[in-house]
Formats: C-alpha cells, sequence, structure tokens
C-alpha cells in the first residue's frame, strides 16, 4: 500500500501524544495550533484510520494510533541517528544545512560564522531562508529547517536554547536634534518611527517602552528590511528607527547614524536557537551555534548570556 506519509507527520503525531493536547503540542512545536490539527487530519487521510478519541480530560490513543506510535517514535530516531551519523562520520560529508532566521541574522550575523564554518565542513551547503520568528518555528517544526534563530522578548516562554541578549536601538541622523543625548519617550511620540515590518515583537518592545513613560505610543512606517529603515533615517532629517545593534553597528561607530539614548532601557532581546523536539544531535549544527552563542567576536554585539540567569 502506497501512501504519502512523511515524517513531518510523525513528529506531529508524536508530539501530541507527549504533550496531552494539540494545544500543548502546538506551542511546544512553535506552529499554530491550526497547522497541527490539519498535519493529524492529513496524516489519518493518509492511513484511512482514527489515531485519537476524546475523552473527558483531553485525547487518548486508538489501538491503531497505539501501532503507529511504536514505529513512528522507531522512524524518527532512526532517522536522526542516520542525520547525526553522516554528519558526524567526516569533514567531506556532503549536505545541505537549512538555517531559518530573522533578517538581521540572516543579514549581519550569519556570513562570517558561515564562513568559519566552512572551514570545518567544506563540502556541506548551507541554505539560509528569512522569516518572522513564527514562520521560522513552523519551518522547524515541519523539518523544512534544521536550524531555526529567532529574535524574541527576553522574558517570553517560547522554547529555545538562548545563545545570547540583543539590545535594541533608536536611531536618527546624526543631525537629528536629539542625537546623541539621554532622551525620553515624551520627547519621542512626535517623531514617526520607521520599522522593518507592519507588526511583531518589535512594535511590543516600542509599545512597552512609550507605556512605560506614560505617553502614547508613536506612529509607525513598515519599510520591509533592515536596509530599508536605515535609508529612511538617512533621507528625513527627523525621522528615526528602531534596529538591533548588530544590524547598525558599523553605521554607528562610523558616525553614519546616531543613537538617541532612551532614558529607560527597551525591553531586552534574546537570540534562540530552534530545533525540532527529538531532533538528534548534528556535529554541524552543533558547531554553528556554538559559533553564536554569546559571542562579541568579528564584530557581533552580543551579549553573553549568563547561566542561571
Amino acid at each position: 500500500m502506497k501512501t504519502g506519509l512523511e515524517l513531518r507527520h510523525l513528529r506531529v503525531f508524536a508530539a501530541v501524544v507527549d504533550a496531552g493536547t494539540r494545544t500543548r503540542a502546538a506551542r511546544a512545536l512553535g506552529m499554530s495550533q491550526s497547522t497541527v490539527s490539519e498535519t493529524l487530519g492529513a496524516l489519518e487521510r493518509e492511513l484511512g484510520v482514527e489515531l485519537f478519541r476524546k475523552v473527558a480530560k483531553g485525547i487518548v490513543l486508538t489501538p491503531p494510533g497505539e501501532i503507529l506510535l511504536a514505529y513512528a517514535r522507531r522512524m524518527l530516531g532512526m532517522t536522526d541517528e542516520l542525520v547525526a551519523a553522516l554528519a558526524g562520520a567526516s569533514a567531506s560529508v556532503k549536505a545541505t544545512l537549512v538555517v531559518s532566521a530573522v533578517e538581521s541574522i540572516g543579514a549581519y550575523v550569519l556570513p562570517s560564522r558561515l564562513a568559519a564554518l566552512r572551514e570545518s565542513w567544506p563540502a556541506v551547503r548551507v541554505e539560509v531562508l528569512t522569516g518572522s520568528c513564527a514562520e521560522i518555528r513552523e519551518r522547524v517544526a515541519a523539518g523544512q529547517a534544521d536550524l531555526g534563530l529567532v529574535l524574541e522578548a527576553e522574558n517570553g516562554t517560547e522554547p529555545g536554547e538562548v545563545l545570547a541578549r540583543v539590545r535594541l536601538l533608536i536611531l536618527g541622523a546624526p543631525t537629528h536634534p536629539l542625537a546623541g543625548r539621554a532622551v525620553s519617550p515624551a520627547e519621542l511620540r512626535g517623531y514617526v518611527f520607521h520599522m522593518c515590518d507592519a507588526g511583531g515583537p518589535y512594535h511590543q518592545a516600542l509599545r512597552r517602552y512609550f507605556d512605560s513613560g506614560g505617553a502614547p505610543a508613536p506612529r509607525v512606517q513598515a519599510m520591509g528590511t533592515v536596509e530599508g529603515v536605515k535609508r529612511a533615517i538617512l533621507s528625513g532629517g527627523t525621522a528615526v528607527g528602531l534596529l538591533p545593534e548588530h544590524a547598525i553597528e558599523a553605521e554607528v561607530r562610523g558616525g553614519v547614524l546616531a543613537e538617541l539614548r532612551a532614558g529607560s532601557a527597551l525591553p531586552g532581546f534574546v537570540l534562540r536557537a530552534v530545533l525540532s523536539p527529538g531532533a538528534g544531535s548534528s556535529a554541524v549544527v552543533d558547531e554553528l551555534v556554538a559559533g553564536l552563542r554569546g559571542s562579541p567576536r568579528r564584530g557581533l554585539r552580543l551579549v553573553a548570556a549568563m547561566a542561571g540567569e
């Protein structure tokens, strides 16, 4: 019997069993609950059986579900062992590593890290996909990316190893009337803030910053990319922008952009590494993650995350 069964189906199925509910599984996988439900539905249609039945306190496996679980764990385990064995066998192994990252990490951090990785693994091809944090987590959970790199609020509860802390900076042109000095939310509220996108964690951080100062949130203009934000700041004498420090370090150091020092600190952000639950160890991924972990080398201004903090 031929089926369209895929490993991503089995990963979601096993995650639901382990979590006990689709909601908790979706949270653990970094996926939406609707995506989890759609994946389980596709799996049941492919196999032609029901895998779960509802009970008073949640869901339990049906007899076919019990059979599938045993095989799913074996298949996922063997797949992870195979990938780990191939990656660790030799530096000459030919493979493709797919990294999904937010734009600022993909454009300003990964190039130097990947250059170092190629010295150890010259035959490994690396593909970088950019996207929002939600898109990145879904790609990893679906098996479309081997490693996800997201920038999220420091006080967030999303899964993933914290590699480093990241500072957000409010920026203006060197000629901006507030450049180079401490400013308050009340002084900034009259300026248009240029951002990469129309929503997301940076917007939430900006709202919290203005709320903490008792000032209304400012107007926001989405520019689409980090470079778009930089150009918008420089093209308008009073325009301001919000970007992570590692994306504008060279411009600030060279006097092309100026920091408008927030009188009260902006909410903290962290760089998290996201791996699929139950994924096996990979020597290539381990080396890349180690190169990103809290290091200020090669111009990356990330503050090391202290153990236990």
